[in-house]
């Protein structure tokens, strides 16, 4: 660490200051929170913040993060506090300045560092909640699809959660009170975690285990009427569900209700709302709701940005669904695909520029826009309708389907307007929704 002579105090660490928190031009420099030293640690490792955190705020040493998750998870453990073991995993790894879970590399160590020192003081049968709980959050974090070591680590701590379970059901006195003292909740986390391991690791063989301890965990939460756990675990079967039978599983109307669950519970700001309302917004474009799931993303990536800052994981997941959402699909009458990305006038007559999606290059042609079809779900605008339908002139709706005959059928956004089908002369791709009247 630094020299004693460059001791700040807790405010110029920006504990005292959640918005964006700058020091004086003539001391710029950020310092740890924790020992409130510039420079790096005793081991020559720097300072770190992967958070939510702006300005001089949050950076502190790995080591000294490390250091103060053991002394508050002491400290909760002995004072015995209500969710403990919450509370305990919290220490390590919530930034206490902007209070958002830490981040990529960052979080991975401190989840290791948790399960560690779980491991090393607390190993009495009695305090099992606590290991399933670090456990459960180390699982979360690893990445068992591309890392080795990480699969094989992962796959010893599902079977060190399903002994400690084991271990803990077969002490007379916890079994006697497995409900009283709300260990059945820890053991159905403690399947679901393993579950949703193993449906990372994605080979069909651990998906059929992760569907079976997710469904075992969700029993559970079904029968201690805890609707929210069991939603979260009933998606993960429906994803399950449809890797393996190669057949697409909406649960939109699930994913809602997470939503919505988290929204009233940690507040529409907080990373995992925003995630879930992604969730949402991926779900209705793919059952061809476009417009619904693009004006979502727009407010949750302006939500993003606001309160995480360009460089969180949440803001860049919402931004690259955006941009993925903003594509406009079209097909020409053959069925060759196309994105879609401007109008062009040449010589009187109206054409679309497009690229290739087979072909990373940025090659752009032109083909008339008579010659190209709204695929589904794009969004559109009716142009050119007489009789009955010329009330339709000028509203925007996403194409539901197309027939051979380049007929589209097209939902409207306005409240009370049926769906109709148009050919798709009378549509026009619409490249920028246009704000909601208010």
């Amino acid at each position: 660490m630094a020299s004693s002579s460059n001791k700040r105090t807790a405010g110029d660490a920006g504990l005292s200051d959640t918005s964006n928190h700058h020091l004086p031009d003539a001391d710029n420099v950020p310092c740890c929170w924790v020992c409130l030293e510039e420079g790096p640690d005793n081991a020559g490792k720097p300072l770190v913040r992967d958070c939510s955190c702006r300005g001089q705020s949050g950076f502190a040493h790995l080591s000294c993060i490390i250091q103060n998750g053991e002394s508050e998870g002491k400290r909760t453990v002995e004072s015995g506090e209500d969710y403990t073991a919450a509370c305990f995993a919290k220490a390590f790894e919530f930034c206490p300045n902007c209070k958002q879970q830490y981040q990529n590399d960052v979080i991975y160590e401190l989840t290791k560092a948790a399960v560690n020192f779980t491991e090393r003081q607390y190993k009495d049968v009695s305090c099992g909640y606590l290991h399933l709980h670090t456990l459960s959050n180390r699982l979360t974090v690893i990445d068992p699809k591309t890392k080795m070591a990480d699969k094989a680590e992962g796959e010893e701590n599902c079977t060190k959660i399903l002994s400690i379970i084991e271990e803990m059901k077969s002490n007379h006195y916890l079994s006697q009170n497995w409900k009283e003292l709300s260990y059945i909740y820890t053991e159905a986390a403690g399947y679901g975690a393993v579950g949703s391991f193993y449906m990372r690791v994605d080979t069909e063989e651990s998906l059929k285990k992760a569907k079976q301890y997710l469904e075992k965990g969700r029993d559970i939460f079904r029968e201690m009427g805890d609707e929210m756990p069991m939603l979260i675990a009933e998606k993960k079967i429906a994803s399950i569900e449809s890797k393996i039978s190669g057949e697409e599983i909406l649960c939109v109307n699930t994913l809602q209700k997470i939503h919505v669950y988290l929204k009233r519970t940690i507040g529409e700001t907080d990373p995992q709302t925003i995630g879930a309302g992604a969730d949402v917004a991926e779900a209705l474009c793919l059952s061809y709701h476009s417009i619904e799931a693009e004006r979502m993303l727009r407010k949750l990536v302006e939500t993003s940005r606001r309160v995480h800052g360009m460089e969180h994981e949440i803001t860049k997941r919402t931004m690259a669904y955006l941009q993925r959402m903003k594509e406009r699909i079209v097909i020409t009458h053959d069925g060759q695909p196309f994105i879609a990305l401007r109008y062009e006038e040449n010589d009187g007559d109206s054409y679309i520029v497009v690229k290739d999606p087979t072909i990373d290059d940025e090659k752009e042609m032109q083909i008339s826009a008579s010659g190209i079809i709204a695929y589904l779900g794009t969004p559109v605008c009716c142009k050119g309708l007489q009789d009955q339908l010329k009330h339709l002139n000028g509203k925007i709706g996403d194409v539901r389907s197309v027939d051979l005959e380049g007929k589209c059928q097209v939902h409207f956004e306005e409240a009370g307007l049926e769906h109709a089908e148009i050919k798709a002369n009378n549509l026009r791709i619409v490249f920028d929704l246009p704000a909601l009247d208010t």
